[in-house]
């Protein structure tokens, strides 16, 4: 073995697919383990800038799936909806989402009193029954991405994420085969 060197040269475990042979060439000589640190630490620090980010949005964002149509046509059905839940005053013409007994909904606030909130549906002839108070409401409404709560609903059943994990396996399985066969190719030639 040559020094400096470990046993498991030339030997890569790509994580993802993409990877081809991106190893991480660890030298004990300067300048190739200067880079390998560099990169260690640049990878390091966005992760943990993703991270954080990612805790901050969790703490303030939090979206939904619009499963009726009465917000149309502003918010078809299968929408998801993003909601900031920062702001704590609402004024008439806001579309809100709040709690009501064990559902979730998303209304356009018409009036604002001294109790709270009244709400009503934009396709709905009539206001929501009952008030909407204050300690109801999880946020404002900021996005409503169409459509694209059809496809949550649909991995969110069990066949569905059943058959796409043993799907993945069989690509994974093929991959990893097809792969051994060139190398066999390769190494007869």
């Amino acid at each position: 073995m040559k020094q400096g060197y470990s046993e498991t040269e030339g030997k890569c475990y790509p994580l993802f697919f993409a990877c081809k042979n991106d190893c991480l060439d660890i030298r004990i000589d300067g300048r190739e383990q200067m880079k390998a640190k560099g990169k260690l630490g640049l990878q390091g620090f966005l992760s943990f800038l993703f991270l954080a980010a990612g805790w901050y949005l969790m703490q303030y964002f939090c979206a939904y799936v619009v499963l009726s149509g009465s917000m149309e046509p502003e918010i078809p059905t299968g929408s998801v909806v993003v909601v900031d839940g920062r702001k704590k005053e609402w004024n008439p013409g806001d579309v809100i989402t709040y709690r009501r007994g064990n559902m979730v909904v998303t209304h356009r606030i018409v009036e604002k009193s001294e109790e709270g909130y009244y709400t009503k549906g934009d396709a709905n002839a009539e206001e929501d029954a009952g008030i909407v108070l204050e300690k109801q409401v999880i946020g404002n409404v900021i996005v409503a991405l169409p459509w694209l709560g059809f496809g949550i609903i649909w991995l969110r059943q069990r066949g569905t994420l059943f058959f796409l994990a043993v799907g993945a396996v069989m690509l994974f399985t093929i991959r990893q085969l097809w792969h051994g066969r060139k190398i066999m190719q390769e190494n007869k030639l």
